[in-house]
């Protein structure tokens, strides 16, 4: 007996523990493919299937009794399996995602067939309750049928716009109300107050609200993970079938492969545009050439280009241009008679370079006395 005392003492321990850390993981910066959340994670999966195990050992809820033979800590403990599928949901196991989301759909269908023993179908509707019921008895009979669980996603993701938005408000009301019991408790603890009995009632309807809302929360979740798990196994098939084709290539190639060597291997299908007939092949069933043809190498013209730049580059300079449309008579030369160069004095020539002042003199006066415009008449002037 004090052995399961102990037990149940560390039980409750860690599932305090793992209640702050899936709460520090859902508040937590960290993005959710970074290292540092998907250590938490981890570690939050392994602390919450020690306290699965710990439970199950226990033995603690059976069809027999109701919520109300079981006291506050007994009773918080269903949620074990509503968190440990959370926090299953939140690794992230790109090679592994199918078996990871069928073990958090598990750890759910656990939780609402440990609600449904227990009767708690508060915060549903009737056509809700009556699939979990059907859900619930494919527990008890360890043959879970595939009918009812998408009975349940049916239910949630086939719900008009009106009913999500009334679903959303509800939970929205139902954190709200557990935000203030949260509040009392901690108020309660610090004050140390002496009336123990309504503090245990706050925390019991605390304990009642949480899984009300957590039941809203994994009916959602089953619905997301169905189709979750329905992409990555197509995902998965993709890829074998991907890899199958790969190496059903490298065992036996193709015929299309072997033949690329022929060098007519595909003119008995070819029909020349020109004259619409099938071209003829090159060789005959002997072996023989029946036309000329030429064998290129492509290979060295794409490696020419390969350090080519991508813009067209000058074949000639501007003078070989230049020659080259003078011989196509592109450039008209000669003409007229050429003008007689301009006579420069010179330097030594005192006389001539004084007449030339004299001249400039002249010239500057006769524009200072004639301005421009001057002999025109109306507004043209100045």
């Amino acid at each position: 007996m004090g052995e399961t005392g102990d037990s149940q003492d560390s039980l409750r321990v860690n599932f305090v523990r793992a209640q702050r850390e899936l709460q520090a993981i859902n508040n937590s910066e960290y993005a959710s493919s970074s290292e540092e959340y998907q250590k938490q994670a981890r570690r939050l999966v392994e602390r919450l299937r020690v306290c699965n195990t710990q439970v199950q050992h226990l033995s603690l809820f059976s069809s027999n009794e109701t919520p109300d033979d079981y006291s506050t800590n007994e009773l918080k403990l269903i949620l074990v399996n509503a968190y440990l599928g959370e926090a299953l949901q939140k690794l992230h196991a790109p090679d592994n995602r199918v078996a990871v989301l069928e073990e958090a759909q598990e750890h759910y269908k656990l939780f609402l067939g440990n609600c449904f023993t227990l009767g708690i179908f508060k915060p549903l509707s009737e056509a809700e309750r009556r699939l979990l019921t059907r859900h619930a008895e494919d527990v008890e009979q360890s043959t879970p049928s595939a009918s009812s669980a998408n009975a349940i996603n049916s239910v949630s993701a086939g719900k008009s716009r009106n009913d999500k938005i009334a679903r959303f408000k509800q939970m929205r009301a139902m954190q709200q109300v557990i935000a203030e019991l949260e509040t009392k408790l901690s108020s309660g603890d610090s004050a140390k107050s002496d009336n123990n009995e309504d503090m245990d009632e706050v925390e019991r309807e605390h304990v009642i609200k949480l899984i009300d809302l957590k039941i809203y929360q994994v009916v959602d979740d089953m619905s997301a993970i169905s189709d979750e798990i329905a992409m990555a196994k197509q995902m998965e098939e993709m890829k074998r079938r991907a890899s199958e084709s790969v190496s059903g290539d490298a065992r036996t190639p193709d015929r299309a492969h072997d033949s690329d060597w022929q060098l007519d291997s595909d003119s008995h299908h070819q029909i020349d545009p020109r004259t619409g007939q099938q071209v003829r092949p090159i060789f005959d069933k002997n072996g023989r050439p029946t036309q000329p043809f030429v064998i290129t190498n492509d290979r060295q013209r794409i490696k020419d280009g390969v350090f080519r730049p991508s813009w067209a580059l000058p074949t000639m300079t501007v003078d070989e241009y230049l020659e080259q449309e003078k011989e196509r008579g592109n450039i008209i030369s000669g003409g007229g008679k050429e003008p007689d160069p301009k006579f420069e004095i010179n330097d030594n020539d005192h006389e001539a370079l004084d007449a030339e002042t004299m001249k400039q003199r002249d010239w500057d006066n006769f524009k200072d006395d004639n301005p421009r415009g001057w002999g025109n008449r109306g507004g043209n002037q100045g």
